[in-house]
């Protein structure tokens, strides 16, 4: 004994063996070779010391673990505050506690709130997609109830576990998941999901493994909220400038708009016509400029754009394919629904945008913009001068309406009272640029349809104004007064051709020419508007003529007055008036349409719509009326001209 309690004082025997085990971290069987090599005299006392050598071993392992996870906790907390965005946190948390456990796969459930149930948000290690898409309801498996109890389980084997309801079993055999652990994400009482760390294996889970899943876990959930929070600054705060860039935006619009009325206001005030408005807005706006009225004729016209070339189609805008449709699309839709309209652009065309041209309820035309590409401040702008153009709309038709009358005054004066103030007349004429000293084309012009007579008087005026005359309305007539001697024949069929295509409606015209003088012009009027009447009654709408044009008809009316005309009706074709007025037939027509026919008695049924038979019952009462010689030689041309006359005068 005394040998071996001297060598243990001096440590050189079995306990300084062991101090050395302990110091260099060795392995358990290096423990139990010392026991194995000592004598049967020292195993009592040596034994002992041996078990309380690998006591102290397995505190300093713990220890040694302890501090490396505590290590491993400090940084994970480093690495997720350091992080921002939500996804990167998420997956660091699961990679974190796939790597702290040592386990074969971790993954992560968040909890949705609006459908009620918790769903697979980030995995690592998982290899089937049917569980990357796995849902739970709140209470169902493991996970769903770790999500609604906020207590954390684990399960040594999932499949032999019944303290929890199996709802996806096939999803986790599968996978190949056996032993399982989850605990909560708890921020404050609310939990929003559950962090799992699973074997594919049989394998218990250490209480220090759940502890430091629950550490993981808290760490995570503290670092979800702050991501979540600062994407939704992140988020305010990119909504925010976006918003400060709208309104910046909008206010520059509004600037841009407001310095546009001035201007534009400015050339109104100035007296400028719609040219300048178009001519600024097109400078302005960068685009083309198309000013219409509301029946789609075109009141200016600036820009590149070809749409805005001088070339018409029948509606007044340029035909160019599809953007000439466009452009008419654009102001059919705007005036319609009295709102502003855009076009998008056509293959190798330009957007148009058109807003109607609106005062006091009435559409007065439509300003439309095109160019490559348009935006909400061009449309404000665009509306702004719209306004303005349908002040000066409305300030050149004040002006129109204010000359139109002065003119329909200076006709009936001259036309109806002539010698009551002349030299007054004489005076309002030249004021208007009518020098009633020399020679006058007067030219009669009507349509049918009295809704386009406004229309007619409207259109006439540039037409009379370009020549130097004049033009108004007289008695339901719109009379143009032209100066020089020429043969009025050419100038009226030139304004019906012009009154037509203004008012889309046959216009027809009868001409005359005036002798100097007051006088003259009155005499030419009275012969035009008997050559107006003349061709009516012919049913010759839309032509143009003057008295020598008419043939035996000017001859009549001009050399014989109304009465002898009406005395020679009555003589000719009395009996079939009177039989018309008394029997309300028209025997009359009957002629009229006879005669067209060249007396052929089928066309002539045809033509009046009545059988054959009943064209010769008429025939005989016609022939019983005027006797049987009405159908041959020079009576039948008197009982034709009759006719002719009596439709004439019925109409003047």
């Amino acid at each position: 004994m005394q040998p071996t309690t001297a060598r243990a004082e001096t440590g050189a025997g079995p306990v300084g063996e062991l101090l050395r085990l302990l110091r260099d971290g060795a392995a358990q069987q290096d423990y139990q070779a010392v026991l194995d090599r000592c004598s049967a005299d020292e195993l009592p006392w040596l034994g002992p010391l041996v078990d309380d050598a690998q006591q102290v071993r397995a505190r300093l392992e713990e220890q040694s673990r302890r501090e490396a996870e505590l290590g491993a906790l400090y940084e994970t907390a480093g690495d997720l505050s350091s992080l921002r965005d939500l996804e990167a946190v998420l997956q660091a948390i699961v990679r974190r506690a796939h790597s702290l456990l040592g386990t074969d796969v971790a993954y992560l459930m968040l909890n949705d709130t609006e459908r009620g149930d918790t769903y697979m948000r980030v995995t690592d290690g998982i290899r089937t997609d049917a569980f990357k898409q796995t849902r739970l309801t709140m209470g169902a498996g493991l996970g769903g109830l770790v999500a609604k109890t906020a207590v954390p389980y684990n399960t040594p084997d999932y499949f032999q576990d019944s303290r929890f309801e199996h709802t996806i079993d096939e999803v986790v055999r599968a996978e190949g998941l056996i032993s399982i652990q989850g605990v909560p994400l708890k921020l404050g009482e609310n939990v929003i999901g559950v962090l799992f760390a699973a074997n594919r294996r049989v394998r218990p889970f250490s209480e220090h493994e759940v502890a430091l899943l629950v550490s993981l876990a808290n760490h995570a959930a503290i670092a979800i909220e702050n991501a979540t929070l600062f994407q939704d600054v992140r988020r305010a705060v990119d909504e925010l400038t976006e918003a400060n860039a709208v309104i910046q935006a909008h206010s520059e619009s509004i600037e841009r708009a407001a310095a546009l009325h001035e201007r534009l206001i400015t050339i109104a005030l100035d007296g400028g016509d719609l040219n300048d408005i178009a001519r600024d807005l097109a400078e302005i706006l960068g685009g083309s400029i198309l000013v219409l009225d509301s029946h789609g004729r075109t009141l200016a016209a600036v820009g590149p754009d070809p749409v805005v070339a001088p070339a018409r189609d029948e509606g007044g805008i340029p035909d160019h394919g599809q953007a000439a449709r466009a452009v008419r699309e654009a102001c059919v839709l705007s005036t319609d629904s009295r709102r502003t309209r855009r076009v998008p652009a056509g293959e190798g065309g330009s957007a148009s945008c058109a807003t109607p041209i609106v005062a006091g309820g009435e559409v007065l035309g439509v300003l439309v913009l095109m160019r490559d590409r348009l935006d909400a401040s061009d449309v404000r702008s665009l509306e702004r001068a719209a306004l303005v153009t349908a002040l000066m709309l409305l300030s050149e038709r004040a002006v129109a309406e204010a000359e139109h009358r002065l003119r329909g005054e200076l006709l009936e004066d001259l036309l109806g009272s002539p010698h009551r103030d002349p030299e007054g007349l004489r005076r309002r004429a030249a004021l208007m640029g009518v020098a009633l000293g020399r020679p006058y084309s007067v030219l009669a012009a009507r349509c049918r349809d009295s809704h386009h007579r406004r229309r007619t008087a409207d259109a006439a005026t540039p037409f009379a104004a370009h020549a130097g005359g004049l033009a108004g309305e007289y008695r339901g007539n719109v009379v143009v007064l032209l100066p020089g001697d020429q043969d009025p024949a050419a100038p009226a069929r030139q304004l019906a051709d012009h009154l037509a295509q203004a008012v889309d409606a046959p216009v027809t015209v009868g001409a005359a020419t005036a002798a100097p003088g007051v006088d003259g012009i009155v005499e030419a009027y009275r012969d035009a508007a008997r050559c107006l009447d003349v061709l009516l009654a012919l049913d010759r709408d839309g032509e143009a003529a003057s008295p020598s044009e008419l043939g035996i008809y000017g001859l009549l009316f001009h050399q014989a007055g109304r009465d002898e005309l009406d005395r020679f009706v009555r003589r000719t074709i009395g009996p079939v008036l009177d039989y018309d007025a008394q029997r309300g037939g028209d025997l009359a027509g009957t002629l009229l349409t006879y005669f067209a026919c060249d007396a052929c008695l089928t066309r002539t049924a045809a033509n009046l719509y009545v059988h054959v038979n009943t064209l010769y019952q008429r025939i005989d009462r016609i022939t019983l009326l005027l006797g049987p010689g009405w159908r041959h030689s020079d009576q039948a041309l008197q009982v034709h001209l009759a006719l002719k006359v009596h439709a004439v005068l019925s109409t003047a």
